[in-house]
């Protein structure tokens, strides 16, 4: 673990945090301490059980999050009220990230490996807790998911966006209950919360300005609409814009996977280029108005 400020731990995962792991924050106050995520990989979850820990508060649904969840069954789980349905009914679960319609099957995704877990308390925007010594807000983020949180600590000291991950690759909202604008909107209150040091589930920590991190994150969004415009210059069907790496750089394993992501993806930059007046469809072809 790594100290970023007094009694506040970043949790480096394996693999340099980078799916399917995650990071995390270790919380250790003096009457409560708390593990903020549970995707970091077997050691460092038992590394941080040894320290002690009240509750585990899960930013979100996701199996890189919550992939080490058997090792805590008997701490508390908080998460916010909107993520709750999605940890708690596998099926929901399934359904929600659009693979029930994706043709890719239970099985095949390894989706029996996913624990169902009782949540102990809801939370909400603005939630303040004062951990002793420590204090944490709670920050709803949606746009990755519906619950997605991020979380201030001891004010100004850490700001720990979870998936809006300030990496090159720029935010992911290939599940059906993804959101582009609410991501947008998520990435800027962020962004004009100043903090110390700024660490992320699959990037940093990050100490200092990190403006131009948020900054290059969001135009990551306008740089897929500029890419799918320029391809609906003709008109064009979905299934023409699909297998060409539009949006992801390659379709390493599981590729059937991430070709499914990146449909979604268009999907949605589609739906939010419909709305703002820059595509028009005509019968099942799209093309830039």
């Amino acid at each position: 673990m790594q100290e970023l400020k007094k009694n506040i731990f970043f949790v480096p995962g394996e693999g340099n945090g980078q799916f399917p792991f995650c990071n995390g924050l270790y919380l250790a106050g003096r009457e409560t301490r708390l593990l903020i995520d549970a995707g970091m990989g077997k050691q460092k979850i038992l590394a941080c059980m040894d320290q002690g820990i009240d509750g585990l508060i899960l930013s979100h649904c996701h199996y890189d999050h919550r992939s080490f969840i058997r090792l805590l069954q008997s701490i508390p789980l908080w998460c916010h009220g909107e993520e709750a349905p999605y940890l708690q009914n596998r099926e929901l679960f399934f359904e929600g990230m659009g693979f029930a319609r994706s043709g890719i099957g239970w099985e095949e995704l390894q989706m029996d490996r996913l624990s169902v877990t009782p949540v102990s308390k809801l939370l909400s925007d603005g939630d303040f807790f004062d951990l002793g010594g420590v204090t944490l807000e709670v920050i709803h983020t949606p746009g990755h998911s519906p619950g997605h949180l991020a979380f201030r600590v001891n004010g100004d000291a850490v700001l720990f966006t979870s998936d809006v991950a300030l990496t090159s690759f720029g935010p992911f909202y290939g599940n059906d209950f993804g959101d582009v604008d609410q991501f947008i909107t998520s990435i800027q209150r962020l962004a004009a919360m100043k903090a110390d040091c700024t660490a992320t589930s699959h990037a940093g920590p990050f100490f200092g300005d990190v403006s131009e991190r948020f900054q290059a994150y969001e135009n990551a969004i306008y740089k897929k609409d500029r890419a799918l415009l320029k391809m609906l210059e003709r008109p064009l069907r979905l299934e023409d814009l699909l297998n060409y790496n539009l949006l992801y750089p390659a379709y390493h394993e599981p590729a059937k996977l991430l070709r499914w992501f990146e449909r979604v993806e268009i999907e949605k930059h589609l739906e939010r280029l419909i709305r703002m007046g820059k595509v028009g469809t005509e019968g099942d072809f799209f093309a830039k108005v």
